[in-house]
């Protein structure tokens, strides 16, 4: 068994991916038809262009950028930040700062691919840099010290307020120190084994459900919220982001077993069989098996379990304001299969 597993994994559900284009076309549709939706989706294409441009002066000829690449725009590519955005403004409906709100998102979302990177020795692309040398560790370390000085001369420019400046720089490092504590706790494998439930509420928590609050993190602090809603809101994020997550421990369970790592899946079986099974599996000859083969009971556990969350979600999105029929919480469910590559129910 080999990193291959979790790469040919990738790969199969890609296929099926193009093969339901027609499918993915109708949900996006189907989430366009929700007015808080399509303003969010039309603020993060604006907050797109500005981001790029903006990295594309900075950068100037010493850090050369290549224009927006036309496949960010595509919105399963934005699903994520679509959902903060709308979430931001059914929170606070008269703000004129959702542009703010908008763009220091996006850069967390680039500090937060680049750190991936760097900690998993691969390379997402954010910026498509057009500099000689072909070296990723130093194109995400690039990516890192670009977005941010792309976010310090966007609120420079637009604010040209100091004190906001520092906030902003303040409030967003906070917001994503729990998920990278505990990244920091995971470079020493392989992991100890949790229980699922020690698991989510504690290393899931943090990696995953916080890291899907982080947005809301600065628009809690400049905004006037009523206190119940903006818990409700954070909860909503919370579990949605958790079953996000079990589905994609569904996903990443083989290159997961290979190089030690946190798995809910894995957890989910070691109670009930104890770690021999999983040193077998990891010293195997085993090569391009998937979770929902080898584990099809677990799996259908597992994926129980992230209905429920995404359930709680949609509850605390609708007591919020954001209120998605039944019909549209299925479609965005199936959604997220879609883009974390992992076969519908």
């Amino acid at each position: 068994m080999n990193r291959q597993a979790g790469r040919k994994d990738g790969e199969s559900i890609e296929l099926a991916h193009e093969d339901t284009r027609q499918t993915l076309t109708g949900i996006v549709n189907s989430l366009l038809d929700v007015p808080q939706f399509a303003s969010a989706f039309q603020l993060q294409l604006q907050t797109l262009d500005e981001f790029y441009s903006l990295a594309r002066t900075i950068g100037g000829s010493d850090c050369p950028v290549a224009p927006l690449p036309k496949s960010l725009l595509d919105l399963e590519r934005n699903y994520f930040s679509m959902l903060f955005l709308a979430v931001t403004r059914t929170l606070a409906a008269e703000t004129t700062r959702m542009p703010l709100y908008a763009m220091v998102n996006q850069g967390m979302r680039a500090w937060v691919t680049a750190c991936d990177n760097l900690l998993d020795d691969e390379y997402k692309e954010v910026f498509p840099f057009e500099m000689a040398g072909h070296g990723n560790r130093m194109r995400s370390v690039l990516t890192l010290l670009l977005a941010d000085r792309v976010i310090s001369e966007y609120v420079c420019r637009e604010y040209g307020n100091c004190d906001l400046i520092a906030s902003v720089g303040r409030i967003s490092l906070a917001a994503l120190m729990p998920s990278a504590i505990q990244e920091s706790e995971e470079e020493f494998r392989p992991v100890p084994v949790l229980s699922p439930e020690e698991l989510l509420q504690t290393v899931h928590r943090h990696k995953t459900a916080d890291l899907f609050a982080a947005p809301l993190a600065l628009p809690s602090t400049l905004e006037h919220v009523e206190s119940s809603r903006l818990s409700a809101a954070k909860r909503a994020v919370a579990n949605f982001g958790l079953a996000c997550q079990i589905l994609d421990d569904l996903k990443d369970m083989p290159l997961d077993v290979v190089e030690g790592r946190h798995n809910y899946l894995v957890s989910s079986i070691s109670v009930e069989q104890g770690s021999g099974w999983l040193d077998d599996l990891r010293t195997g000859q085993l090569e391009d098996w998937v979770s929902w083969d080898m584990f099809p009971a677990k799996v259908a556990a597992a994926r129980q379990v992230a209905r429920g969350l995404f359930a709680q979600a949609f509850g605390d999105f609708s007591a919020i304001g954001l209120d998605l029929k039944e019909q549209l919480q299925n479609r965005i469910v199936e959604l997220m299969y879609l883009i974390l590559r992992v076969p519908p129910e």
